[in-house]
């Protein structure tokens, strides 16, 4: 079992999959992060996601695994802005 997923992208494709991870027992604890805050309000509302992190980054501090559910372009742009962010913090 998983202690925490960080899930960036609340929409239905993250939150589908955050969803059967909790309900599967695969995971303790899911912390997401969506673009749009009213998505990230409505995963927290709908017992997706347990923690609403105000950054994508804050999402995967401490998670075991990492869902990036956005678009591809989007993914990509993220991830280099989280590793930059990443690497400032050490």
């Amino acid at each position: 079992m998983l202690n925490q997923l960080g899930v960036i992208g609340c929409g239905l494709m993250g939150g589908s999959f955050a969803l059967a991870l909790k309900r599967g027992g695969l995971v303790k604890r899911v912390v997401g992060y969506s673009k749009s805050p009213s998505t990230t309000d409505r995963a927290k509302r709908m017992g997706v996601i347990d923690v609403a992190a105000e950054s994508a980054l804050l999402a995967v501090s401490g998670s075991d695994i990492v869902l990036l559910a956005v678009i591809a372009l989007t993914g990509a742009i993220g991830l280099r802005r989280m590793r930059r962010a990443r690497g400032a913090m050490r």
